[in-house]
């Protein structure tokens, strides 16, 4: 970066930072900045398997979607918060079955299908009044009239060809009241001893509410997935138009519907994500918390639903030094060409060469989980610190360290509050010691109050952290050390600890390393150490 000249000296200003943050937010700062780092190109491609975007908060997510849909007029953006999914989870017929342990699971794939596919129609063929809808039936499948193959999959859309061009909350109004309409017919008496109260589904019998489950399958069968796998293929062959179309679908990680149901409509999506693939210049991107894909994971008992099935759909956003510093230098010098005439003013023009022996960006980067919300949020703590100086001090970035490590450790257990309710107190252990770093066979003395306190505490809706203490305090079940490995193995999978596992290895953390450790591979000799992010939060930057 070029010397800053005197004569038009840079004043650092509280509040000017270089951007929130936030894709949502950051308009001033996202597309002028916009660094263009390898998941982006998977992204872009329509040949590229990628599907999901999966990413930590403040990895990078949204702006990628965002970008991608300003840099193309050929995108729309699917908002679960329009879908009317809430209609699905009030429905009185749904959440009877859903009590009674029905598999619901087919019935969200068909939901995710039909509005993918409606919406790909809409979009490709610009379909925007009810005789559009109409004429472009026999425009996409007149081709098949004569199949007998497709005759089940004509009959479906043929019953959509006009409704091409309504909104997706009506389109999954319809598909729910079909199906509410023929729960009715064939169980409405029990339907409506549901609705009466008096927690009806848990006094039934084993018994019966197999009897029921079995009753209804034909209603949510697999048929319908069968026949919009016939629409999907139909339309896979129409794709003469070589330009890409993009569906993003991005704040799945917010409450857009019910929790009973939300993560069962995202295994959902993530099932029916790859039929679509037929269809070769339809990008769809679903943007993907990594807490959130844990709990789904974690809330769905069906072994046929594993991380390792959907791993070629996904890119998992991770920066590296270069890439981070590349985006502060462009939102530095964005900010101070806003202000003076200078230019070309980056990092290396306001801070300090070296914290101690370190390279300052580095230094700074390692109290981060390397994604841009961190590097931004660090930087706009120094300048507010340094307000009216010409460049940040040594003293102003430790003292930003400060009150930056506290809003992390608080950003942080929001982050998994869903995931794991008591992540908290699963930190307090592990910094119990006063200790960045200490041997796992330290906490055993830990573990017995830990569980004791924990398990008499009230259980909140899901608490694996919970869960595995009723396991230990019911005697026999967990052991003290597999207690602390679980437990270790968890605080991982967050970010708020590394792993050296054995003596010859290396810390690992999840944000650089792999993101999960599994429990059996700790020992009492395992070492763990808090992530230098958070060293400050608990006055041990003393101590590292």
């Amino acid at each position: 970066m070029a010397t800053i000249k005197q004569v038009n000296p840079v004043v650092l200003r509280r509040g000017a930072g270089i951007g929130t943050g936030n894709a949502e937010t950051d308009d001033d700062f996202l597309f002028d900045c916009f660094v263009e780092y390898p998941p982006v190109e998977e992204c872009r491609r329509a040949t590229s398997p990628v599907m999901v975007v999966a990413g930590r908060t403040g990895s990078g997510k949204t702006a990628i979607l965002r970008y991608l849909e300003r840099e193309t007029h050929r995108s729309t953006s699917l908002d679960p918060f329009e879908m009317s999914m809430s209609y699905v989870s009030n429905s009185d017929a749904l959440r009877f079955l859903n009590a009674i342990g029905a598999d619901l699971d087919l019935f969200f794939q068909v939901l995710w299908k039909h509005v993918l596919c409606i919406e790909y129609i809409r979009l490709r063929w610009d379909v925007d009044s009810a005789d559009k809808s109409r004429n472009i039936f026999s425009k996409l499948f007149g081709g098949f009239l004569r199949d007998e193959r497709k005759q089940k999959s004509l009959e479906y859309i043929k019953d959509w060809q006009g409704k091409f061009w309504i909104t997706m909350d009506q389109n999954i109004k319809e598909i729910t009241e079909s199906v509410e309409r023929k729960l009715h017919a064939e169980i409405g008496v029990e339907i409506e001893k549901f609705k009466a109260g008096g927690q009806y589904d848990k006094r039934m019998s084993r018994e019966k509410k197999s009897e029921i489950v079995a009753r209804t399958r034909k209603i949510i069968s697999s048929d319908q997935l069968s026949e919009l796998h016939g629409v999907i293929e139909m339309l896979a062959t129409q794709d003469v138009d070589v330009r890409t179309y993009y569906l993003t679908i991005d704040r799945l990680d917010e409450r857009w519907v019910d929790d009973s149901v939300r993560f069962r409509m995202i295994k959902g999506l993530m099932e029916s994500l790859k039929t679509f693939r037929k269809i070769r210049n339809l990008k769809i991107l679903v943007a993907l918390r990594e807490d959130v894909l844990e709990r789904v994971v974690q809330e769905t008992a069906d072994i046929s639903f594993q991380r390792e099935k959907f791993e070629d759909l996904m890119v998992r956003l991770r920066w590296t030094r270069a890439e981070l510093r590349q985006l502060v230098d462009k939102r530095l010098n964005s900010l101070f060409k806003r202000q003076y005439t200078v230019a070309l003013i980056g990092f290396s023009d306001i801070f300090p060469p070296k914290i101690g022996a370190k390279d300052t960006f580095e230094w700074m980067t390692e109290r981060t989980l390397m994604r841009p919300r961190d590097v931004i949020a660090l930087v706009n703590e120094c300048i507010d610190i340094a307000n009216g100086q010409p460049s940040v001090s040594v003293t102003a970035v430790r003292k930003a360290e400060v009150d930056f490590a506290r809003k992390r450790r608080d950003a942080l257990l929001q982050e998994w509050r869903s995931a794991y309710p008591l992540l908290g107190r699963v930190l307090d252990l592990f910094t119990s010691r006063r200790k960045s770093g200490v041997d796992l066979i330290e906490l055993m003395d830990k573990v017995d109050d830990f569980c004791t306190q924990t398990w008499s505490s009230p259980r909140i809706d899901h608490d694996p952290v919970w869960d595995l203490c009723q396991a230990y305090a019911e005697g026999g079940k967990k052991m003290t050390f597999d207690v602390l490995a679980e437990l270790a193995a968890i605080l991982y999978r967050a970010g708020g600890i590394g792993i050296k596992i054995s003596a010859q290895d290396r810390f690992a953390y999840a944000h650089i390393d792999q993101p999960l450790i599994s429990p059996q591979l700790l020992s009492p000799d395992s070492k763990v150490r808090l992530h230098p992010m958070l060293h400050a939060a608990y006055n041990l930057q003393d101590r590292q």
